[in-house]
């Protein structure tokens, strides 16, 4: 059930995002802000700063939450890769979750690399 959840905010947050983000939105939020001011005056300032303020934190959580979907998705294209090119070592694959001692350790010296280079050149 839970997952079921998770999914369907998923889809509704994502959605949301696009539409946020779509250049008629952007439109309407400038002419909601114009009226507001020139209805509610400078007493409805607050509450329209209230309100703009929760609107913008909430929309950048999920457009970060797209583009980290986004790059984990990234990341497995490219660990398939590590795994089905010859020669590649399979270390590096999955190596986003790696500590910095980690990367350090599997970082190539420029001499390593130009040998592998070579190496596959022949």
């Amino acid at each position: 059930m839970f997952r079921t959840m998770n999914e369907f905010g998923s889809r509704i947050a994502g959605r949301t995002a696009d539409l946020a983000g779509a250049p008629l939105a952007i439109v309407l939020v400038a002419v909601f802000c114009a009226g507001w001011f020139l209805h509610a005056g400078a007493a409805g300032e607050n509450t329209l700063t209230l309100i703009l303020s929760v609107a913008s934190i909430t929309l950048t959580q999920m457009v970060l939450n797209g583009q980290r979907r986004s790059e984990q998705a990234l990341h497995l294209k490219m660990d398939e890769l590590v795994y089905a090119v010859e020669g590649a070592r399979n270390a590096v694959a999955g190596i986003e979750t790696k500590t910095a001692d980690e990367l350090a350790a599997l970082r190539r010296t420029d001499a390593l690399a130009a040998d592998e280079i070579e190496r596959r050149d022949d």
